[in-house]
């Protein structure tokens, strides 16, 4: 959907490509004051310049192409679109330039953007910590920037903050000044290409195990003071994930350290920023002494999960909002594969099939919804994080992986990471890419069950298999239950012999097995 159907969304006419963030924070005021240099190619001659900004107090924007420095005349906030348009006296040149803006802001209490946490140590002292969370759409809120997934670009982070306070970014520190005022400036790398919403930044009182050498990767865990003793059971599950997600996916980590952030103060579970993944800190931290098997596995899947999205999701990333059911059911089927192979004893494929059993109660119901549906504003997006999102969305995937077999399903995968590194994707992209390997109807298939909502009842009588949509009552109006999926359906003779699988259209199937006949044999099918 273009900006002149959406407006949400931004146009083309300037693309960043390249961003040097400077942010200084003050805990004690809950304040900050940046400054932010965009590399940006102008495709078009415009007198205009929008980006996304809301919450911030900005100057005037200085563009600089072709030696000539051009300076704003105006702007005007749009705070229901959060777009900010600076207006210039003359049209900009076609070319390339860097954009200059500074700002100032407020360290939040609301959880997102760049917003401010306490935590109480283990001697009773109270510290202040800042950090971020920016998805969907609250980079804005810390610095203007174009902060749609599909502009991608590099960034160059740099945090002015107390000299005792620790500084942690999405890549390695380059350089560490001190300032002599008590003040010291923290320098990181440029990261890959990546999406605004993946940027992070964090400033206090913190610790880190010492690094970990992951086949060349440095994986660490931070955490606030005094929780040394709890990282041993994160550091293994996140050891085991880098190495078992780079094996599968046949590709190295796309990043350059892998810093996992305990927060005290964190709304999601956790938040799958390239290189410095926040978690909420009983999702992190726990204790193997003491704590329950629930407790353990639960750890071991938010850490599996989120590195999943280095891959899927921070490597290839949606285009827009609709495509963020993707990335969220593919880690959750990644994250199960991944503790599966981690401790077989945990059965998690078992427990899996209780989890999606709780999306089929949901999915049953008329007020159903599709698993991808049109996004227009990013916060309609909000309806997305539910089961129908993360377990219906796995469950899909389990059977589309059980139906093409596990070397072609992740051969097809592989091929899409490759084919769409650094770059954005819709949906339709994976299909056709695992389609392109397997030479199965993919697309026709997958779209039956992300496009509508609900799930067929499949029975078996007289030898032949047929559908139809399950419900748990008669509808008195609307419903948003489907009306026929291309269903994947396995059965096997209890009399021996390999598991068969049929695809299930309108028409009757037969079975031919001898019977009596197990019906979606091995619980694959949704």
């Amino acid at each position: 959907m273009t900006s002149e159907l959406n407006p949400y969304r931004l146009g083309r006419t300037v693309v960043p490509s390249a961003y040097r963030i400077f942010i200084t924070p003050n805990l004690e005021s809950a304040s900050f004051a940046g400054r932010v240099e965009i590399d940006v190619d102008i495709t078009e001659s415009t007198s205009e310049l929008k980006l996304n900004a809301i919450e911030l107090d900005l100057g005037a924007a200085t563009l600089t192409t072709g030696g000539t420095a051009h300076r704003s005349i105006d702007l005007n906030l749009d705070e229901e679109y959060e777009v900010v348009t600076y207006t210039f006296d003359s049209a900009l040149p076609v070319g390339s330039a860097v954009l200059e803006i500074a700002f100032n802001g407020i360290l939040n209490d609301q959880l997102h953007g760049f917003y401010r946490s306490t935590f109480t140590d283990p001697s009773g002292v109270k510290h202040t910590i800042a950090t971020t969370q920016f998805e969907n759409t609250d980079a804005r809120r810390a610095f203007p920037c174009w902060d749609e997934p599909a502009f991608k670009a590099t960034y160059q982070v740099n945090l002015t903050v107390p000299s005792h306070l620790a500084a942690y970014s999405n890549s390695p520190v380059s350089s560490n000044t001190d300032l002599g005022n008590g003040q010291r400036t923290v320098s990181f790398t440029p990261t890959m290409k990546m999406s605004t919403y993946l940027v992070a930044f964090i400033i206090g009182p913190f610790e880190e195990t010492e690094a970990l050498d992951v086949d060349g990767v440095p994986l660490r865990i931070v955490f606030p003071l005094g929780n040394a003793h709890l990282t041993g059971h994160a550091l293994e599950a996140g050891a085991f994930a880098l190495r078992f997600f780079s094996n599968y996916f046949d590709i190295p980590y796309p990043g350059d350290k892998l810093d996992m952030v305990a927060i005290p103060d964190f709304m999601q579970g956790a938040m799958e920023n390239l290189g410095c993944i926040t978690y909420r800190m009983p999702d992190l931290l726990i204790d193997p002494a003491k704590a329950s098997l629930a407790e353990m596995k639960r750890v071991a899947k938010v850490v599996m999960h989120e590195i999943a999205h280095m891959w899927f999701g921070d490597l290839v990333t949606m285009e827009w909002w609709e495509g963020i059911w993707l990335n969220e059911a593919f880690a959750t089927f990644m994250e199960v594969m991944c503790q599966d192979a981690f401790r077989p004893q945990w059965k998690v494929w078992v427990s899996f099939g209780a989890e999606r059993d709780m999306a089929l109660q949901i999915d049953g119901l008329h007020a159903t919804r599709p698993i991808e549906f049109e996004v227009v504003s990013p916060d309609d997006t909000q309806g997305m994080f539910g089961r129908l999102t993360y377990e219906k969305g796995a469950g899909v995937l389990r059977m589309l992986e059980q139906y093409l077999g596990a070397e072609t399903y992740r051969d097809g995968i592989r091929h899409y990471l490759v084919k769409h590194s650094y770059a954005n994707t819709r949906t339709s992209d994976l299909w056709d890419a695992i389609e392109e390997v397997s030479g199965a109807p993919v697309r026709d298939v997958m779209n039956t069950w992300i496009l509508q909502g609900g799930y067929p009842l499949v029975t078996l009588s007289d030898g032949f298999i047929t559908q139809l949509p399950f419900a748990y009552g008669p509808t008195n109006g609307e419903s948003a239950i489907g009306s026929s999926w291309k269903i994947p359906v396995w059965t096997r003779s209890l009399r021996g012999g390999e598991r068969s699988v049929h695809l299930l259209e309108d028409e009757p199937v037969a079975i031919t097995e001898e019977a009596p006949v197990v019906l979606n044999a091995g619980a694959s099918g949704y």
